[in-house]
């Protein structure tokens, strides 16, 4: 989001602004640290913590390939089950149609 500023005094408005959310945030962390006093942890801990909280996926893999073969398979997946649903749909009324036309056929004695 870039924002544009027409003169400085927008500016220094903009930044009070920021200044003040930065306090607020950092409030809430020291309020939320004395709640929780494990949350004093080093960035290596905080990282294993989110990763135990992500799901095991390839989805989220940090290899391309890996992502991209999950993403094909799940591709793959949801077209083999859309095509079975459609393609048996659609035998039901090939057969509805067939069996007409020949029941029709065979009742007339041709």
């Amino acid at each position: 989001m870039a924002v544009q500023f027409k003169n400085m005094n927008e500016l220094v408005e903009y930044l009070a602004v920021l200044e003040v959310r930065i306090a607020t945030l950092e409030n809430e962390n020291n309020q939320l640290r004395a709640v929780h006093p494990s949350a004093g942890m080093d960035s290596h801990t905080v990282a294993k913590t989110i990763a135990r909280a992500l799901p095991q996926t390839s989805l989220i893999s940090p290899g391309f390939f890996k992502r991209a073969f999950a993403v094909w398979g799940h591709f793959f997946v949801a077209n083999l089950i859309i095509s079975i649903i459609v393609g048996g749909a659609y035998m039901c009324f090939v057969m509805f149609v067939l069996g007409s036309f020949f029941g029709g056929a065979v009742q007339s004695g041709q």
